[in-house]
């Protein structure tokens, strides 16, 4: 995220994108399933999938098609096959608007179908917050990663110091993931499949798992020259381990696994992100008084991890209070990814800090 916010944000509650597999309530009504049936029928040339359909209705259901113009039609507009809408899956996302609306004006709930709430496309996007907040969780880490390279590079080439070069690599690669997962995101987003589902969980693993190894070379001060052979190796047990991960998804698809895997990881990363704040605060510490030190803002900034992770938990607990979506549009992940943006613009430029400060001031360390 993971440290970048993404990372952050599958460490406490799991993944922010975990759904569940069970079916959903509003997957098993029996009217929603006979409005995929109909409109299946009427508009995708699908009667032959339904061997039970009479002549007699088939006509019928034309008929009423041609009267109330119920369904859209092919071709379907160019942006819903630009976002990769297909006759039936327009078909479920009708239904779905259908139901719900009858469902309001009957006073019943709203009810999830597929494990998502039942959005309103906005320009065929069916998860607009969610998608534009995934957007604006990119900038942040691609900016980030931006300033890491740049800084390697200095440290590798022109300022000669490996140990430093061997920080900024590390965070650098928190940026650069978290870059692609926040992509992925975006996409999904834009049109749930399956395929984008996968790539959007596998890289928001793979930001919790470089984070753990950001953090990992940082505390455990793996960057100095004296440790390369152990950075080399940590760094091939991270791979391992995502692989190893990887390889038990495509094995067995489990939402359980790849929850608890991840926490567990995630916990990890906050835990030496926690250590190594207090660690630096405490070494940096100039007063036997506490509060004069928290107030020094050439101290407290040390801090600026512990205060990132607690932000982003507390904005993840949206997602402990699921909501049907306002305005059809705003729900409680949507708002999540929104909670996300901001510590991003914070974490970047603490770990410029951390390096110039922590690991090339080598009376800290």
């Amino acid at each position: 995220m993971r440290f970048n916010s993404k990372a952050v944000l599958v460490t406490v509650l799991g993944f922010s994108f975990s759904r569940q597999v069970e079916a959903s309530i509003g997957d098993n009504l029996d009217e929603f399933k006979d409005c995929c049936k109909l409109c299946d029928i009427v508009t995708c040339n699908g009667r032959d999938n339904y061997p039970d359909v009479s002549d007699a209705s088939y006509d019928l259901m034309m008929k009423d098609q041609t009267e109330t113009k119920r369904f859209v039609t092919l071709p379907l507009a160019w942006n819903l096959r630009f976002l990769g809408w297909e006759c039936y899956q327009n078909c479920d996302y009708q239904c779905q608007r259908f139901i719900t609306a009858d469902r309001k004006e009957k006073g019943e709930s709203v009810v999830q179908f597929h494990g998502k709430w039942p959005f309103a496309r906005v320009f065929g996007v069916q998860e607009f917050f969610s998608t534009l907040f995934s957007i604006g969780n990119f900038f942040p880490h691609y900016w980030g990663f931006k300033s890491m390279w740049a800084h390697y590079k200095v440290e590798k080439s022109i300022r000669g110091n490996p140990e430093a070069a061997s920080m900024y690599w590390a965070y650098a690669i928190i940026g650069l993931v978290a870059s692609f997962a926040w992509i992925f995101s975006t996409l999904f987003h834009l049109r749930d499949t399956w395929t984008r589902e996968k790539l959007d969980y596998y890289f928001a693993g793979m930001t919790v798992i470089s984070g753990l190894y950001g953090v990992g070379t940082r505390y455990f001060k793996l960057y100095l020259t004296s440790n390369n052979g152990k950075r080399f190796a940590f760094g091939l047990l991270i791979i391992s381990m995502y692989i190893c991960h990887v390889l038990r998804l495509l094995h067995d698809w489990s939402y359980t696994y790849n929850m608890r895997a991840n926490v567990i990881v995630g916990i990890s990363e906050d835990v030496l992100w926690f250590l190594h704040a207090i660690r630096t605060f405490r070494q940096r510490r100039q007063s036997t008084n506490i509060l004069v030190d928290l107030q020094n803002k050439a101290i407290n900034w040390t801090l600026i991890p512990i205060l990132l992770v607690i932000s982003v938990s507390l904005g993840m607990t949206f997602e402990l209070f699921d909501f049907p979506p306002i305005m059809d549009l705003l729900d409680a992940h949507a708002t999540w990814h929104f909670c996300t943006i901001w510590p991003a613009l914070y974490w970047y430029p603490y770990m410029v800090r951390d390096v110039e400060q922590g690991v090339k001031d080598t009376k800290f360390e």
